[in-house]
């Protein structure tokens, strides 16, 4: 029995990821709450139902916002990657934000402040 790589969610996923980017790019390209909204990940369950569908926003204080905004329009999204995909059902969209940046970020500062702190610590070249 051969192994394959990427599972049927796993094709799934990254087509999804590709369709919903250029859709929320162009479609709410004059929406001031969308326009600095990029889409970071799709997770698709195995059974090709559900799409959880991650995005990160350039400004954290408009992430509720953002989410708002895609979750109503879900349904319109979701037309949207179903004519562009070959798909026989097209998963439920959900939208949730992706807050790892803000927690690298929280992480490096901390990081930062430890070496700061340290009087022995020398940096490697």
């Amino acid at each position: 029995m051969a192994f394959r790589e990427f599972t049927r969610s796993d094709r799934m996923s990254a087509q999804i990821l590709r369709v919903v980017a250029v859709a929320v790019r162009e479609e709410f390209e004059y929406d001031d709450e969308l326009k600095h909204v990029a889409i970071s990940d799709v997770d698709v369950t195995k059974d090709l139902s559900i799409a959880t569908v991650y995005f990160n926003t350039l400004f954290p204080e408009q992430a509720k916002q953002a989410a708002a905004i895609l979750k109503e329009n879900a349904p319109f999204i979701r037309s949207i990657v179903a004519g562009k995909i070959r798909a026989r059902r097209v998963p439920e969209l959900r939208f949730v934000y992706d807050a790892s940046l803000e927690r690298g970020a929280n992480l490096e500062s901390l990081i930062s402040k430890a070496r700061d702190s340290d009087p022995g610590f020398e940096e490697e070249e």
